[in-house]
């Protein structure tokens, strides 16, 4: 058993090797454009984010459906860029699993842009959402243990991480992934407001394992109560440094503007850029994956507390599988009697042997 370890994909690291920034919110593979339909821009747009279409994209941000996705070409550059400035960074990718188009891919494609990148990244799994209470828990329990992929010829084993993110408003959801995190004493990473139903199922969850994201004022149990409680808070960077969307959209991040991020530092854990949208690309004009980072060095909170709390976070008890047994099938001789294991050659001559 491994206690001080971080569950990247070929299994865990100790938290030791860990040094350099860490972010623990980030969709940095998704596909969104479900969320087209919510768009509310009066011309319906589908233009491509590019510097002419730039302002109004910000504006409407589900008016594009190049605005909804990101892929691993995306990922790569970003990844690569914030190594180059910062080094040895660590990347926790919670996108919601309707935002992915196949989980096994999206974790394939994540493990060959940490390998590219030089950067460490821990992938996030939660419960389908199509399945019963007791699929649901066992299929997060099995993954995190055995891995997402199992086949013979998988290039390594492909281990999330932590459960997350869950959205808080969905009890569902957030029941079997309670379980799960009770049963793996994995982390656990919620998001959203957190009502009294959400609290009442939150009550068997071993709180100094669980974060909150961007939690908005409006929630009816506080940032500071969650915290009391012991668990890790974290907020995301505003989108594209300013958030200046005309249309609420779900999964909106509560913090607008840099001041209202340096305004939370004091009850700040752990911070993510909040990549999401073409718009928060640095090649498409935005702030980029390491602008968290930045932000968080002009303001009061200090980077590498934020390492060492992500490093807490996502630290536990996780236990390498157990190898498969060899299954053995042996056939009867009808000639000598005896049984052989099948497949094996052998012939009736073997018995006068």
């Amino acid at each position: 058993m491994c206690f001080r370890c971080i569950s990247l994909f070929a299994g865990p690291v100790a938290a030791a090797e860990v040094s350099g920034p860490a972010l623990c919110r980030e969709w940095l593979i998704n596909d969104q454009s479900q969320l087209r339909k919510h768009s509310k821009d009066p011309r319906s747009s589908t233009d491509l984010v590019e510097l002419q279409s730039l302002a109004r994209v910000r504006r409407y941000p589900l008016s594009s459906l190049s605005n909804l996705h990101l892929n691993q070409e995306d990922a790569l550059r970003e990844a690569t860029e914030l190594h180059r400035a910062h080094g040895d960074a660590l990347v926790a990718v919670s996108t919601p699993r309707r935002f992915q188009h196949d989980v096994e891919q999206t974790a394939d494609a994540l493990r060959k842009v940490a390998a590219e990148a030089k950067i460490h990244i821990v992938l996030g799994i939660a419960p389908p959402e199509d399945a019963n209470f007791e699929v649901q828990v066992a299929t997060v329990v099995s993954q995190l243990a055995s891995g997402i992929r199992t086949d013979a010829d998988a290039e390594g084993g492909l281990f999330p991480g932590f459960i997350g993110e869950i959205d808080a408003a969905d009890l569902q959801s957030l029941r079997a992934a309670v379980e799960a995190h009770r049963v793996s004493q994995a982390p656990l990473l919620l998001v959203g407001e957190i009502s009294h139903d959400a609290l009442q199922l939150l009550e068997g969850a071993i709180w100094r394992r669980c974060a909150f994201f961007d939690v908005p004022i409006t929630s009816p149990m506080s940032v500071a109560e969650l915290q009391a409680r012991g668990a890790f808070i974290g907020f995301s960077a505003p989108a594209g440094a300013a958030d200046i969307s005309w249309q609420e959209y779900p999964y909106r991040r509560p913090l607008r503007t840099e001041q209202d991020f340096h305004a939370a530092t004091d009850l700040l854990s752990l911070t993510s850029s909040g990549l999401r949208f073409r718009t928060d690309l640095t090649a498409y004009g935005g702030p980029g994956l390491g602008y968290a980072v930045d932000l968080v060095s002009a303001g009061r909170a200090e980077p590498s507390q934020l390492t060492a709390n992500a490093v807490a976070f996502l630290s536990y008890p996780w236990v390498a599988p157990l190898a498969p047994e060899k299954v053995i099938h042996e056939i009867p001789c009808h000639w000598c009697g005896t049984k052989k294991v099948e497949g094996e050659h052998f012939s009736k001559m073997d018995a006068l042997n």
